[in-house]
């Protein structure tokens, strides 16, 4: 129980006592959510770049690697070599810039109130899959460092404990002091995350060279099988990493990514343009490295439960539907001594606490902002918006409960939750660069949302055989409909205006001009 120990201990001190210090620097909502845009660089690029680093980069590769090999690696380097830089040098400012609470707000005033409504219930509604996803993963690595070896000890289903537990952490990572606090613990915990993955990287190499030769025997296990492409991360040539990994990586992080708020949530609390900018490039090396360890343990373990002379490696080795979950813990518990297993725990804590707390805080923003103020008492007190919005914390928490108890597989929850966003993204650009059109957007959403409900639950059987089996993911259609509709309508429907953003322009100027104009 030592890792468990160690695990808990470090965030249930780390947070509180960083959420006690934040707390006292946190006196409105907009202190919550915005930190009176008072982040620096350094905390700027900490609290953003933890956001997309959550069960995407740690539990969903090392699920998918088995199947997928090395490929998925993929997931990294494009969220930080092209979906990170997007953000921090492009849109990220202009959110700043906007002096909104929200993104459905930045819409509400680039396309029209209405579209800003229905974004707020639908980032609510996607994003909360998304934080059931880190839910789970955060439970699942509780459950792995021993949570399973409960049974009988506690009532009913150990997993369900772990989840509560899990939920638990996650809200008191943001409930004290919101954005600000979220920003001082990512600082901590990235450069945790990265010294104790790769420290029980290297250990782990030490314990291969002992029992099975090395990373060296690994790669001998799979050239044994036929299937040392595998291990191979950057075989451009192979024209499934294209079609299955690296194109929707790059299409659903950017685009949902960049209307999501979660992901903008850093945005709106920073100091300067110059602020949401300058760490870009610690924000894309901490990005492509914090896969690389989950990987790599990942296919360790497969190619060590798929020998049937080294299965005893793995004393308690699983063998059901959650073995792709459960095995690369089994092989840390195995491999390495308890202190270091309780580190590379925290590490991937690090990962799927900032993500899933950075989406409970979103969502409580916009069910506070959005429906409780706008929709339900637009005069509402700063006091009691302020009070309601740790009561929002608590109930988002609620939501994210019940998914997570399904104990679904992860990755299908991440391309249906981020189809969603990509008819928005399109909107989005066009409204702000090129030409806004509302019945444009309304045409635009309403049919690719049609599409993404009919592909994801009655995809096509030809789907299956058309690029590589590529095709019956979701987010190609939802993609296809997404540009033609959002890039042709706004050009050619009357009633079009000029962009939101005209050359020159800073937020705060194109609004006073479409003020104006209505």
């Amino acid at each position: 129980m030592t890792p468990i120990i160690i695990a808990v201990c470090y965030f249930a001190i780390l947070s509180v006592v960083i959420g006690m210090i934040s707390k006292r620097k946190t006196k409105s909502a907009s202190d919550f959510t915005k930190s009176s845009q008072g982040l620096g660089w350094v905390m700027m690029a900490f609290a953003f770049t933890l956001i997309p680093l959550g069960a995407g980069h740690t539990l969903s590769l090392w699920e998918s690697a088995p199947a997928l090999g090395a490929s998925v690696m993929w997931w990294g380097i494009v969220t930080g070599g092209i979906f990170l830089p997007i953000m921090m040098l492009w849109l990220g400012p202009i959110v700043r810039q906007s002096g909104c609470n929200n993104i459905p707000e930045i819409l509400e005033h680039v396309i029209d109130k209405k579209f800003g409504r229905l974004n707020a219930g639908v980032n609510i509604a996607t994003w909360t899959g998304i934080g059931s996803s880190e839910t789970l993963a955060t439970a699942t690595a509780i459950y792995g460092l021993g949570g399973y070896r409960l049974e009988g000890h506690l009532p009913g289903n150990p997993f369900v404990w772990c989840t509560l537990f899990a939920l638990i952490l996650i809200i008191i990572y943001v409930i004290f002091g919101g954005i600000l606090q979220m920003a001082m613990l990512n600082v901590v915990n990235a450069i945790v995350m990265i010294a104790g993955s790769y420290t029980a990287l290297a250990l782990l190499g030490g314990w291969l060279a002992a029992n099975v030769g090395g990373w060296e025997g690994i790669k001998e296990i799979y050239e044994g099988m036929g299937t040392v492409g595998m291990l191979s991360s950057y075989d451009l040539g192979n024209s499934m990493m294209w079609t299955n990994v690296i194109i929707p990586v790059a299409v659903l992080h950017i685009t949902a990514g960049a209307v999501g708020q979660n992901m903008n949530s850093p945005f709106f609390a920073a100091k300067t343009d110059a602020d949401c900018r300058k760490g870009v490039f610690l924000g894309t090396f901490f990005n492509i490295a914090a896969s690389v360890p989950w990987i790599c343990m990942a296919l360790t373990a497969a190619a060590i439960t798929l020998t049937p002379s080294l299965q005893n490696l793995l004393p308690n080795l699983i063998g059901n539907e959650n073995a792709a979950k459960l095995n690369p813990i089994e092989l840390a518990l195995t491999a390495l001594p308890a202190p270091i297993v309780g580190l590379l725990m925290v590490s991937l804590l690090c990962a799927t606490l900032s993500t899933g707390g950075a989406t409970i805080m979103a969502n409580a923003n916009i069910l506070t902002n959005e429906i409780f103020k706008k929709a339900l008492k637009p005069d509402m007190s700063e006091e009691t918006r302020f009070k309601l919005m740790r009561i929002s914390v608590l109930i988002c928490g609620a939501f994210f409960a019940t998914p997570a108890f399904l104990n679904a597989v992860i990755f299908p929850i991440f391309l249906w939750c981020f189809s969603f966003g990509i008819p928005v993204f399109v909107i989005y650009v066009m409204g702000l660069h090129v030409r806004r059109n509302i019945t444009a957007a309304w045409i635009t959403i309403i049919v690719a949302y049609a599409v993404n409900f009919y592909w994801t639950f009655l995809t096509p059987p030809w789907a299956a055989n058309y690029l590589n089996g590529a095709f019956s993911l979701n987010m190609y259609p939802v993609t296809i409909v997404s540009v033609i509709l959002g890039v042709i309508l706004p050009l050619v429907l009357p009633g079009g205006k000029p962009p939101f953003l005209q050359k020159g322009q800073d937020f705060a100027a194109a609004d006073r001009l479409a003020a104006q104009a209505e």
